[in-house]
């Protein structure tokens, strides 16, 4: 193996350490009933944060996702809004609300670079751009996805690349959003079960998250078989 995939790796384990130890600190703590009730009432604003009601419910599930996706359009790392769907919501529609604000966000940043920020992209991503434009015009819905599933990968410059690329916007999407929920459904575990305390759900998330890493090498020697068939 190469110096750069170890590093790659070296870099992922130790977010995963981190990662880990934030949630599960924050389920231990609000775990115990006498911390979590010590400065707030976390249950109690976590309804109102959810609406209280049906038609409040639908509201602020609306207002999460167009806010996510305009945070995410401006930067926020898609994997925090997640987080926060799930502390909000729950597991379940924490991912899907989340997954939703990044389609938005990465939407936004698609037209982005597909008009204004063309020059920009090019500029960062240098003689690599040629590459990215023969895969994306080659299979851009297989690239997209390949560029989703990393974790930690910059979601940011993967939204711009393939605006300024002109990859087909059905496959960009396409490709976004299956790649978009393994890493929707595990930091919105982390959320829910760090503000529940739940330590099961942490658990969960925290094997859904080594399994996406080290599938990492899986899917980078798939790709590259491809690329030596002649198929990138």
């Amino acid at each position: 193996m190469s110096p750069e995939p170890n590093r790659k790796l070296l870099g992922d384990i130790v977010r995963l350490v981190f990662f880990v130890t934030f949630f599960s600190s924050m389920a231990l703590l609000m775990g115990r009933s006498d911390l979590r009730n010590l400065l707030f009432d976390v249950d109690a604003i976590r309804s109102t944060l959810k609406g209280g009601s049906t038609s409040g419910y639908v509201l602020s599930s609306l207002i999460f996702t167009l806010a996510g996706g305009g945070v995410i359009a401006l930067g926020l790392p898609r994997l925090w809004a997640s987080a926060v769907g799930g502390v909000i919501y729950g597991a379940f529609m924490g991912s899907v609300l989340s997954i939703l604000a990044s389609l938005i966000g990465s939407s936004i940043l698609y037209l982005v670079g597909k008009t204004t920020l063309s020059a920009m992209v090019e500029r960062r991503v240098g003689v690599r751009l040629g590459l990215w434009k023969a895969r994306f015009q080659h299979n851009a819905f297989w690239w997209v996805l390949y560029g989703r599933l990393f974790p930690f990968s910059n979601s940011t410059l993967m939204s711009l690349l393939s605006g300024s690329c002109n990859v087909p916007f059905v496959s960009f999407v396409c490709g976004s959003l299956i790649g978009f929920v393994p890493l929707a459904v595990v930091f919105a575990s982390y959320g829910s079960g760090g503000i529940k305390g739940n330590m099961l759900q942490i658990g969960f998330a925290t094997i859904l998250l080594v399994l996406s890493i080290f599938s990492r090498s899986l899917v980078q020697r798939w790709f590259g078989a491809k690329k030596v068939d002649g198929k990138t």
